[in-house]
């Protein structure tokens, strides 16, 4: 699937996903949820996560049935049927963007996700550990670059495989 988010000044940016099929889901992102995005893409990529936000878009679903209240979502995209490297990948992605906007190493990650993830009775995932985290991290802190150095209309495009 081909991921692409479009920057553009004074509005709001575009999240444009092309799966293999051609069928296309996109989005207008609400101001600088980008970082959210990029986050996801970062950690599912690294971890090899294939059920979880982009994962499941490949799989047909759309970015708005994730924006709908959850009463109108589509049934497999409510919370308790989500598969679990879906909420893994939300608290881990939560987790990253609270500590990128204290400036950094102000969590213990992994700890914090592991306190989290039990409370909520969801599995840690399997290979998430330092050195996937730091890959992670690093992931995202290039992606972020390459965000920041586009220009106005300017876009921004990945790959996801499924």
């Amino acid at each position: 699937m081909k991921i692409q988010f479009k920057k553009r000044k004074g509005k709001a940016s575009i999240l444009n996903c092309i799966r293999e099929d051609g069928s296309v889901t996109w989005a207008q992102i609400h101001p600088n949820f980008e970082v959210h995005d990029l986050a996801h893409y970062a950690a599912e990529t690294v971890l090899g996560f294939k059920k979880a936000f982009y994962g499941l878009l490949s799989d047909g679903f759309n970015i708005e049935d994730f924006e709908l209240p959850r009463d109108k979502r589509p049934e497999a995209l409510v919370p308790a049927n989500l598969p679990p490297e879906s909420l893994q990948t939300e608290h881990l992605v939560n987790l990253l963007l609270t500590n990128l906007q204290s400036g950094g190493g102000h969590i213990d990650l992994i700890p914090t996700l592991k306190e989290i993830l039990a409370r909520e009775g969801l599995p840690y995932p399997h290979g998430l550990n330092t050195d996937s985290l730091a890959e992670i991290q690093q992931s995202l802190n290039d992606l972020l670059a390459q965000w920041e150095a586009l220009g106005e209309g300017e876009t921004l495009e990945l790959s996801f495989v499924k």
